[in-house]
């Protein structure tokens, strides 16, 4: 932390933490008190303690720099403190939002090449009819990724030959973003006011030029719209309980907020100062003052998108308003085992070794006036007389200053210790989101996967040539190659029999009959929203190295085009857990400032038996059991807590928090798993 930068804004800082000024005005108190005694001394005894007085005058010389130190250790440890807290959650709200977006990138690469779209633009001319059907087709789509309010197809000249949203009076299009997206190699990410969607200001758009498999030749171009208000909304509500009293933006750029938690006090399309690279920057709202600090995304698999910024404010007047959060915390442990505690009490060991130092003095004083009573002569045995008091008072005062070093220091103790467990519990929540949010864009994939025109052709056939089957691998292999969270995807048909994989290192697989349960729910599944996966158990199609590893396998049924909900077969999609939930367990471990996992720290998600799912603890591996302790065991959906946890010498805040869903996954009885996310770490 800077301690320029905090040195800058200390009035407006200490102005905020009331315990800190009450400790500068106690502090203040006791020196005036003890500048009185040290007078007094000097009036009463300078003949026969001239040495002490002017040692004790040092002493409180000592002091003061050590008062001074206090205090500049309050406002800094208190400031870090609510810095590192609103930095967490301004990387948490760009980086989900990227994560997310990611995913779209994806969705529209995919969409860009479906046989029916394709097909569909083919046609010069377009009759009710086929836009009905097309129209349907995107519904479909849709449905599944409610992700998106609005998907239209146009041709080259920008005519709307279908879209979805019938409140949308768009028919034609001059938006230079089509003969953008005409140009472009893959896929392009657009967000501003179009006349794609007329009157409803900046839509965030991602499209992607139609071709035709053949010649290559663009088509047109598909667009489609995501729900940005929607999915901040979303974002915000999660991220509000866990930074009361601030306020999340997401910045473009220039710094113009396109989204905000607070539209009232901090309107979108106003320009916020940044200063990305400061600790903090203070800003003012309202006519208050308040803590700002903005992120980049760390990006995700390679993608950061359109350059916006996660910036958190936290307002000044209330920043430093912290309880213990409802926790009975032991200072006495926090002393002796946290790892943080060294620093924070640096201060108050060296005032002990000066009061030491005074304590000795007051001793030698004491004898000295002992002495002088009865040995001097009568001037000086009025001073002796005189002096024992004045010492008493200076150590009355020096105890008192003493005790309000422990007691700022005991206070301060407890409160890191409060943030941390306020943090681990935010960033379990944290986790378990990432990973609901995940997994439902699987729920989604394997869906409309199943619904690909061409695999339900071939399936109708009796028997699969090796040209369909080679056809086959090509569309899987180009899905797979755009969602890279897959080690394979796999069709298999209403026997259980793998057809043809898109891992070229998983077509041994084919030919062979799949036994598991999920395949059997699957092939009885005639409902395209309908999906099953896999327990997270080993299978060999998860293998590495010849070893059997435990995943997901998510997998939904492909039925007859011929209407009727027939089931031909079905597809499997083999999530890359290992990785993937490694990922995601580090992307909500605690950080310092420099953006660094911060040592002792360590996350893992649980079923509800304790079953190991992920660990970047190595101890603990996909499958092994933990003991959870049986308060985490017994949170309910959506709920979190924390705990501090001592094992040996260490001490650790521990957060759990246990699975909601996301939209409509895990939420609407489709399908239930269980799982708890822990964060632990040493303070």
């Amino acid at each position: 932390m800077n301690r320029e930068l905090i040195k800058k804004h200390e009035t407006s800082l200490l102005g905020a933490m009331s315990g800190v000024g009450e400790c500068q005005e106690v502090l203040s108190r006791l020196d005036r008190q003890w500048t009185r005694a040290t007078l007094t001394g000097k009036i009463n005894c300078s003949r026969i303690a001239q040495t002490l007085i002017d040692f004790i005058i040092t002493t409180q010389e000592n002091f003061a720099v050590l008062q001074q130190d206090l205090v500049d250790t309050l406002v800094l440890e208190n400031t870090q403190k609510v810095v590192l807290e609103i930095a967490a959650v301004a990387q948490v709200a760009i980086d989900i939002l990227k994560r997310n977006l990611f995913e779209r990138t994806a969705d529209v690469g995919f969409l860009a090449t479906d046989d029916d779209i394709v097909r569909f633009l083919g046609n010069s001319e377009t009759d009710d009819e086929a836009r009905a059907r097309i129209e349907r087709r995107l519904g479909e789509y849709r449905d599944k990724y409610t992700v998106y309010d609005e998907i239209i197809v146009c041709d080259r000249r920008g005519r709307v030959r279908a879209h979805l949203d019938r409140d949308n009076p768009v028919t034609a299009s001059a938006d230079p973003l089509l003969a953008e997206t005409l140009a472009a190699a893959s896929y392009v990410e657009t967000y501003r006011e179009s006349d794609l969607a007329p009157g409803r200001g900046d839509a965030l758009v991602y499209s992607q030029a139609v071709k035709d498999p053949a010649s290559g030749a663009a088509l047109g171009v598909l667009c489609l719209f995501f729900d940005f208000a929607g999915e901040m909304e979303g974002i915000f509500d999660n991220l509000r309980a866990s930074s009361e009293d601030s306020i999340i933006l997401i910045l473009d750029a220039g710094g113009r907020a396109i989204a905000s938690s607070d539209p009232a006090k901090a309107p979108v399309g106003r320009t916020y100062r940044m200063s990305l690279r400061d600790d903090f920057t203070m800003v003012a709202l309202g006519g208050d003052a308040y803590l700002a600090k903005t992120l980049a995304t760390k990006g995700y698999q390679g993608f950061f998108g359109l350059p916006w910024y996660g910036q958190v404010l936290k307002r000044v007047a209330t920043a430093f308003q912290n309880g213990t959060h409802g926790h009975g915390l032991d200072e006495a442990t926090i002393r002796r085992n946290a790892i943080f505690s060294g620093r924070l009490v640096k201060v108050e060991e060296a005032s002990e070794n000066v009061l030491s130092d005074l304590e000795l003095v007051v001793q030698n004083g004491e004898i000295m006036a002992a002495k002088k009573s009865v040995q001097a002569d009568a001037s000086e045995k009025v001073e002796a007389q005189a002096l024992p008091h004045v010492l008493n008072e200076v150590k009355k005062i020096g105890d008192q200053v003493q005790q309000v070093f422990q007691t700022s220091t005991g206070g301060l103790l407890k409160l890191v210790t409060s943030s941390r467990l306020h943090d681990v519990r935010f960033l379990a929540a944290l986790a378990i989101d990432i990973m609901d949010r995940n997994l439902y864009e699987r729920a989604n994939d394997c869906r409309w996967w199943a619904l690909t025109s061409e695999f339900r052709r071939m399936l109708e056939r009796e028997r699969l040539s090796e040209e369909d089957r080679g056809r086959m691998r090509e569309i899987l292999a180009y899905i797979n190659s755009l969602y890279t969270v897959y080690t394979n995807l796999f069709v298999y048909d209403r026997e259980g029999v793998i057809l043809a994989c898109s891992n070229p290192d998983e077509h041994r697989q084919e030919g062979r009959r799949l036994a598991d349960r999920y395949v059997a729910e699957t092939l009885a599944l005639c409902d395209s929203q309908r999906y099953r996966v896999s327990n997270f158990e080993a299978t060999d199609l998860y293998e590495e190295r010849g070893r059997a590893r435990p995943t997901y396998i998510y997998s939904a049924s492909i039925t007859s085009l011929a209407g009727g909900g027939a089931v031909l077969g079905g597809i499997g999609i083999v999530f890359d857990s290992e990785p993937q939930f490694l990922s995601m367990l580090h992307d909500a471990l605690p950080r310092d400032g420099g953006g660094n996992i911060l040592d002792g720290s360590e996350g893992m998600f649980v079923d509800a038996r304790g079953m190991v799912i992920a660990s970047t603890n190595p101890d603990h591996a996909p499958g092994d059991t933990v003991d959870l302790a049986g308060v985490f065991c017994q949170l309910a959906c959506g709920q979190a807590t924390s705990h501090l946890v001592a094992d040996g010498d260490r001490l650790y805040a521990v957060g759990c928090a246990h699975s909601a869903g996301y939209r409509e996954y895990k939420r609407d009885g489709t399908y239930a798993n269980d799982l708890l996310s822990v964060i632990k770490v040493r303070i």
